[in-house]
């Protein structure tokens, strides 16, 4: 575990006192209660829906305009709940992380002009140059060019450590990181992890981490504060790794190994004799998308797809994963649809698929259904979760009767009928996920094309959504193909795993062998990133 460093002496920075936060008539916070010194790294941790981002809100002074707050939230002293943010004294510095960049970052301006703004905003005033070794602390290369260019032209990965830097360039007093690492691949959790350790070792910095996974949690903070239910909860039994009542709990899904009653551990890797889908040599160049920069003169157009070649059967479950920019958002684009390869072609069922009109597509929205990464951004936050979910079964023209399909399709994912009247604004991470999912399962697919579905759960959900794609598929005969980052969820669901890297797929074979014996450097990484245990040194091909 991580002890916080600090250069000065132990001073209350942070003080949360029978924080209580209404909705309408219903409680979501109650006696929450926290104190952060300067220097000090506390993690907030708890499940899905337990209240973790709602008291993150109230310390940012940033509730809800439905909310109700009630209690005290201090910083330095001066209180932050009750007083309007024109008010406010700004003699404290804060900065924040988000779990998605795409939200937290304006697309349309460049990042230099953003970094710019947040330093300024905790008093500071930095010059280009120092902007940019601030982007290269965090491991960015070519800082320069990150700096003039938009959000949209990086990866997941590179946004979530332009965020850390915007947040850190400004030397803020308090760092409030609300599920930091969640949508990372391996590899980039593990860099926005230890850029955390590296910048706030030894600073004033406060950080207040707010997390679902346990394992950072652990490793970035010296004690937790743990929420179930909207109320504080005494944590779990220590790890025998940690020592002290203030430990940070530990827990780690081992996921189970795919039966071998499934059609899929059957079936094994390769091309299926009678493929449901089937991609084959897919191209797509992405043109620049700022060829009046100086330095992109003579740059070619950015290959996303390089030859790629990939194939399920009915019922086979595949894994595709990959480091940011490797071109999994684009192969799922063109499987969906929704984009056109350069060169190539898909087809479902024997019948092609491309870019078209709805009315056009129906056959093929019935076969295969998408389940998102982020809900927050996929699901229309003026509908209920009733008329989410039912809206595939009107616009399909899928027979029978919608409200029992849809109270069918809730139940399967756990969600609760009381929810069923909420806006997507109303549900936690957690809940708005399985929403999404029991939107993809209500018209009953045969494929399910699964983007990070896992990715925003906390453990016990992670392993009921798991459980309920393991069982949807099993019973169902439905195949999948499940994009994640979590290799044990894979693992747990894939007998197949197809490793994609700058476009071309590097790796494709059993998912215990690949993991086991990876025969690419970068498959390598992403297991050793993974915790899975140091894989068998390789060769670069």
């Amino acid at each position: 575990m991580s002890v916080s460093g600090t250069s000065t002496p132990a001073r209350v920075l942070l003080t949360v006192r029978e924080l209580e936060v209404t909705i309408g008539s219903r409680a979501v916070l109650r006696g929450v209660g926290l104190e952060l010194q300067y220097g000090e790294r506390v993690a907030l941790v708890g499940p899905s829906g337990s209240g973790k981002s709602l008291t993150a809100a109230a310390v940012l002074g940033r509730l809800p305009a439905v909310a109700t707050g009630r209690g005290s939230v201090e910083l330095a002293g001066e209180q932050v709940l009750s007083v309007p943010a024109a008010r406010r004294s700004r003699r404290v510095r804060v900065t924040a992380v988000g779990q998605d960049s795409r939200v937290a970052l304006n697309p349309l301006v460049p990042v230099g002009s953003q970094m710019r703004a947040a330093v300024r905003a905790c008093g500071a005033d930095l010059s280009p140059a120092d902007l940019a070794r601030e982007l290269a602390a965090t491991g960015l290369d070519e800082p320069e060019r990150v700096l003039a260019g938009l959000p949209g032209e990086l990866s997941g990965g590179q946004r979530q450590r332009v965020q850390l830097a915007m947040a850190l360039a400004g030397r803020p007093d308090l760092l409030v990181a609300d599920e930091p690492t969640t949508a990372l691949d391996p590899v980039n959790r593990r860099r926005v992890l230890d850029v955390l350790t590296e910048r706030l070792t030894g600073s004033a910095t406060a950080l207040l981490f707010i997390s679902h996974d346990l394992d950072a949690a652990r490793e970035v903070c010296s004690r937790a504060v743990h929420l179930a239910g909207g109320t504080p909860v005494d944590p779990p039994a220590a790890d025998p790794a940690t020592s002290g009542a203030t430990a940070v709990g530990a827990g780690r899904r081992t996921c189970h190994v795919i039966g071998s009653h499934s059609p899929a551990a059957r079936r094994g890797p390769g091309v299926p004799e009678d493929p449901l889908l089937q991609a084959h040599d897919l191209h797509r160049f992405h043109p620049d998308p700022r060829p009046w920069r100086p330095w992109r003169r003579h740059c070619a157009p950015v290959r996303a797809l390089d030859g790629v070649d990939l194939a399920l059967g009915a019922g086979e479950r595949v894994g595709l994963a990959g480091p940011s920019g490797a071109g999994k958002s684009s192969l799922l684009r063109i499987l969906l649809g929704l984009d056109r390869p350069d060169r190539g072609a898909v087809t479902v069922a024997g019948r092609p698929i491309g870019a078209g009109p709805v009315r056009a597509q129906r056959w093929f929205r019935r076969t295969v259904q998408y389940v998102p990464q982020d809900p927050a951004t996929s699901l229309n936050p003026r509908m209920t979760v009733h008329d989410l979910v039912a809206e595939p079964l009107h616009r399909l023209d899928v027979p029978g009767d919608p409200a029992a399909a849809v109270r069918a399709a809730l139940d399967r994912v756990g969600l609760a009928a009381g929810l069923a009247g909420r806006r997507p604004g109303e549900l936690s991470g957690g809940q708005a996920q399985r929403a999404a999912l029991a939107r993809a399962l209500v018209v009953r697919p045969r494929l399910l094309l699964a983007d990070e579905p896992v990715g925003g759960l906390d453990p016990v959900l992670r392993d009921h959504v798991v459980d309920l794609l393991d069982t949807t598929c099993e019973r169902s005969g439905a195949g999948l193909l499940l994009i994640a980052h979590d290799l044990d969820v894979l693992g747990a669901l894939c007998s197949r795993l197809v490793v994609l890297h700058a476009g071309r797929v590097v790796e494709d074979g059993p998912t215990a062998d690949v993991t086991a014996r990876p025969g690419h450097p970068v498959t390598a990484e992403l297991v050793e990133a993974s915790g899975l245990g140091p894989p068998v040194p390789v060769t670069a091909p």
